[in-house]
């Protein structure tokens, strides 16, 4: 078998994505899978510097803005994120670009021997995920990056980028929340522990101090694993914060390195707390690989920063609209908060839809105070890593009813209300699906890039 164009290679993957009774975090039996196939093509992860990110919020911007300062620097990094917006290629980066449609099925028609071997041994068939990992680290080693930027996928113990034993690995854990509760553990502390499970022996461990529980968790692991931990914290790294419609301001100190009146790209408040963490590793890489800091570089790296789907605001035609993947309490409260200081005292209409099995009944009283009113749809299609499945709108117009919030409307067709003209603002959340269906549609009625959008 030898994939001959781009569709055949998206059909491949799509057909690798686990269905019915596979249909489940796989656990140990994951990790197993994704070593196995990683060892039959030579365990390309160990032969280059890996950023291991994991954590339940802000770990996709930390990788994006970590990868965006090192390429900037002039150096080739590899970047995958997951889950993807727009294309398969965002998992599979080299310097914050898509590769080729050539390369990816290049590279990926290389694994077909070994993916085929593997599905007639023990293991069975590796995963979409799986495949695309392994696909990752191929392509970064072929490649030769300088550094591969690695997001995990869920959780982190289990996670299939959990295959790096380098004792030179850097890892990064970002703010911990509840999510994924049904796989990770039902509290702070069960969760902490699956995303610190990332660090192994000699890793250096940067991490966002937070609730102690999540702190006292990265302790005791780091110091298990006879790791370096530094922790980062608001107010001592990071301060000043200012927000506005074009970028997020505030100054960074990881003495001796200060950088005050940083103009980020990204908005928000948290933000600040990922783009700290991507400084701090930046500045260590520096010291112990020994290349040049240039700060004007890294200025310029985190002000024309922009990662779609993450609160960006584009201008429609018909109105402005806001964009954001959150889809746990924890994003929603970033969302809420950084909303209510870009438009005080001003009420904004929603349209959202959630997986099934998200805790929405949480994240609708953060927004019903800044709602006008809040449109529920759901995703149609998802083919990524799971089969997932959107809530219906009939049961969070349930919980809307039992918060006594009526001014909602149930809709099949969510191009319509992004069509609708108003002078009052739209947000799209409560899903990354959800914003990729819709993303699409929005370029086009954005007309021009949403990079020269920004509003």
């Amino acid at each position: 078998m030898k994939i001959k164009n781009f569709s055949q290679a998206e059909q491949f993957l799509y057909r690798q994505i686990p269905r019915g009774e596979k249909n489940k975090f796989p656990g140990q039996l994951g990790l197993d899978r994704a070593q196995f196939l990683l060892k039959s093509i030579g365990n390309p992860q160990e032969k280059i510097k890996v950023i291991h990110i994991a954590g339940t919020s802000g770990k996709g911007s930390t990788a994006y803005l970590t990868s965006q300062i090192l390429t900037d620097l002039g150096l080739k990094t590899g970047l995958t994120l997951s889950p993807h917006l727009q294309d398969i290629r965002e998992r599979v980066q080299i310097n914050n670009q898509l590769i080729s449609k050539q390369k990816f099925i290049s590279y990926l028609n290389q694994l077909l021997e070994p993916i085929e071997k593997m599905a007639k041994s023990a293991y069975g068939a590796p995963t979409y995920f799986e495949i695309l990992v392994a696909l990752a680290f191929h392509t970064f080693y072929q490649e030769k990056v300088d550094y591969a930027v690695m997001e995990t996928g869920l959780g982190g113990w289990y996670d299939g980028t959990n295959v790096v034993k380098n004792p030179k690995k850097i890892v990064i854990l970002t703010k911990i929340g509840l999510d994924h509760t049904q796989v990770l553990g039902k509290t702070i502390g069960e969760i902490a522990l699956q995303k610190a499970k990332i660090i192994h022996p000699g890793n250096i461990v940067f991490a966002l101090r937070q609730k102690p529980a999540a702190n006292k968790v990265f302790q005791k692991i780091a110091q298990e694993e006879k790791a370096h931990l530094v922790f980062i914290k608001k107010g001592v790294n990071f301060k000043n914060i200012k927000v506005n419609t074009q970028q997020t301001i505030f100054d960074f100190s990881y003495p001796p390195l200060k950088i005050n009146q940083i103009k980020l790209g990204l908005l928000g408040t948290h933000q600040t707390e990922n783009c700290s963490l991507a400084l701090t590793i930046i500045y260590l890489l520096s010291k112990r690989d020994r290349f040049p800091l240039k700060i004007k570089k890294i200025r310029q790296a985190l002000e024309k920063a922009h990662f779609p789907g993450r609160l960006e605001i584009l201008k429609t035609n018909n109105k402005l609209v806001i964009v954001d993947g959150a889809h746990n309490p924890q994003k929603i409260t970033s969302l809420t908060k950084t909303l209510k200081l870009l438009f005080p005292q001003k009420k904004l209409d929603f349209l959202i839809a959630f997986k099934k099995k998200k805790d929405y009944s949480q994240a609708f009283p953060k927004i019903i105070p800044l709602a006008n009113k809040i449109y529920l749809t759901q995703f149609f299609k998802s083919k990524q890593d799971w089969i997932s499945l959107a809530e219906e709108p009939v049961e969070m117009a349930k919980v809307l009813k039992k918060l006594k919030f009526n001014n909602f409307e149930i809709t099949a067709k969510p191009q319509k209300i992004i069509k609708q003209k108003s002078t009052r603002p739209l947000v799209i959340t409560g899903s990354l699906y959800l914003i990729a269906e819709l993303y699409p549609f929005l370029l086009k009625k954005t007309k021009i890039s949403t990079q020269k959008n920004r509003y």
